[in-house]
């Protein structure tokens, strides 16, 4: 079974249809004993990082989630989820300060440049699609057209750690993971017939 994490900031039913579409069992859950129970996890998201990681230590998801992720089981990050899965994020946190994060990947996600995106004519959020680059996962294929809305982008502590990358005024890890672990900046679950086969060889790692 694969558990879509409900922490109040997720787009739960899209990932959910999409899994049940593609033929796979899962379902929502807020409860720690469900996340160590599962078979496959998804940790989407949508909104603010500050209020995110504070909904999910509310509820205990948050060691949940980091234990999971050490047990070898297949691990994915959706969106704000993926972010969620780095050592802090800028967002909402003081000048020069991190947000704390789950730190399951080593590093920092950061606000777009101005100088490389507003000043270039290019509008943030990010929203609309765009080509991976530099694939380095057997998840994603190069070229891959996927869709994206988000503010922040993520980086890595390790390059190796950048599974795929996009660029949007600067090129930037639109995947990271290592081992069992991968996570999106983009929105599978609303990429098409190529988020659907990405979703499919995620779900195949569970066997």
């Amino acid at each position: 079974m694969i558990s879509i994490v409900d922490y109040g900031m997720g787009n739960l039913a899209s990932v959910y249809k999409a899994l049940k579409y593609i033929g796979y069992d899962a379902k929502i859950t807020a409860s720690p004993e469900d996340v160590l129970s599962s078979s496959g996890l998804i940790v989407p998201g949508v909104g603010a990082f500050g209020p995110a990681m504070e909904a999910l230590k509310s509820k205990g998801l948050d060691e949940a989630i980091k234990e999971f992720a050490s047990s070898g089981k297949p691990t994915m990050g959706i969106c704000l989820g993926m972010q969620l899965f780095l050592t802090g994020s800028e967002e909402g946190a003081e000048e020069g300060k991190l947000i704390e994060g789950l730190n399951i990947i080593p590093g920092k996600v950061l606000k777009f440049p101005k100088e490389e995106t507003v000043d270039a004519g290019l509008k943030v959020p990010q929203m609309g699609w765009n080509s991976l680059e530099d694939v380095r996962s057997d998840i994603m294929r190069e070229g891959d057209y996927v869709y994206f809305v988000h503010s922040f982008y993520c980086l890595p502590d390790d390059p190796a750690d950048a599974l795929a990358k996009t660029t949007y005024g600067i090129q930037y890890a639109a995947s990271v993971g290592r081992d069992n672990i991968i996570a999106t900046q983009f929105h599978p679950e609303k990429s098409g017939q190529a988020g659907l086969q990405m979703l499919i060889r995620f779900a195949r790692r569970i066997g």
